[in-house]
C-alpha cells in the first residue's frame, strides 16, 4: 500500500481506538490488500489519448456525493446512541450505490452495504473496518430522519440520525503556489489517484481504502499539504516528473483524464 494511504489508514485508527470503540477487533485487517476492483484493473491499460489531451479540471463536489433518491439509507447521518456512539466525531455517508465512507475532517474512511432479504425480513448489511459491521433489522421514524438498528447477531441496537449535508473538501487558501505540470489527475498502477487544482486543492484516493482532500502548495519539487481530522496536520511530500510521469514521494504515476475520478 501507498505509505501516504498507509499513514492516513494509521491515523484514522488511532482517532478510533482513542474514542474507546470496543467493536473495533479489525487490527488485522488494516494490513490486508483490498480486493482488486475494476477501477484497479484499468490501472495497467494503456492510455489511448495523449497527456496534453487530457481532460484536467472536474468538479470535486460530486465525488462520493450520495444520491438520496436511491434508497432510504443514501446519506449523511450521525450515530446518537448505542453501539458506536463513541463515533461521534465522524460522519457516515452512504452513497446509494453500496459504497459507504466514514467521514472526519476532510477524510473519508471506505466500506460497504447493501439492503437485502434475509429470514424474510428487510436487512440493512454494513461492512467497514470500523464502525458499523454486521447485518442489522431497521426501523424507521414516520419522517424518515432517524432510524434504530437492531444487530441481528447480538440484538445490540443503534441510533442513526440524518444530517442536512456534509463537506470534506476545505477552504481554499490564499495564494497558494500551484505547479502547473501538477494540474489534472494521475493514477498509479495500484488504483491510487491523485488530483491537483489549479486553486490549490489536493486529492487523493486508494480505492477501496480511504480518500482525504487537502490544501496544498507546490514548488521546486515539494508539495506541503494540509489535511484535518480533528486538527489540521501539515505534511511534505517531493514530486518530480519523468517524461509524462509523475513521481510522487517516488511512486509513479500516469497522467489520466479527471472524468476518472471516483
Amino acid at each position: 500500500m501507498n505509505r501516504l494511504f498507509f499513514k492516513l489508514t494509521c491515523t484514522v485508527a488511532a482517532v478510533i481506538l482513542a474514542a474507546s470503540l470496543t467493536a473495533c477487533s479489525g487490527d488485522s485487517s488494516n494490513n490486508k490488500e483490498p480486493e482488486t476492483t475494476a477501477a484497479q484493473t484499468q490501472a495497467t491499460e494503456p492510455l489511448t489519448t495523449t497527456a496534453k489531451d487530457l481532460k484536467k479540471e472536474t468538479d470535486l463536489t460530486k465525488l462520493h456525493k450520495p444520491d438520496e433518491k436511491k434508497d432510504q439509507f443514501a446519506g449523511y447521518w450521525k450515530i446518537t446512541e448505542g453501539t458506536g456512539s463513541q463515533l461521534k466525531s465522524f460522519t457516515l455517508c452512504f452513497d446509494g450505490d453500496g459504497k459507504s465512507f466514514m467521514l472526519i475532517g476532510t477524510m473519508g474512511y471506505r466500506g460497504g452495504y447493501e439492503i437485502k432479504e434475509k429470514d424474510g425480513k428487510s436487512v440493512f448489511s454494513s461492512q467497514m473496518t470500523f464502525g458499523l459491521d454486521g447485518d442489522f433489522t431497521y426501523e424507521f421514524n414516520k419522517e424518515r430522519t432517524s432510524v434504530v438498528l437492531t444487530n441481528t447477531a447480538d440484538n445490540n441496537k443503534t441510533t442513526m440520525v440524518r444530517e442536512e449535508s456534509y463537506n470534506s473538501i476545505p477552504e481554499p487558501e490564499k495564494n497558494p503556489v500551484i505547479d502547473e505540470k501538477l494540474l489534472g489527475a494521475w493514477k498509479d498502477d495500484t488504483g491510487a489517484y491523485l488530483y491537483f487544482d489549479k486553486n490549490g486543492i489536493m486529492y487523493a484516493n486508494q480505492v477501496g481504502v480511504n480518500f482525504s482532500f487537502y490544501n496544498y502548495s507546490a514548488k521546486d519539487g515539494k508539495i506541503t499539504q494540509t489535511y484535518t481530522m480533528k486538527e489540521k496536520t501539515t505534511e511534505e511530500a517531493t514530486y518530480s516528473f519523468d517524461g509524462e510521469k509523475l513521481l510522487y514521494n517516488n511512486y509513479e504515476y500516469q497522467r489520466i483524464s479527471a472524468d476518472e475520478l471516483v
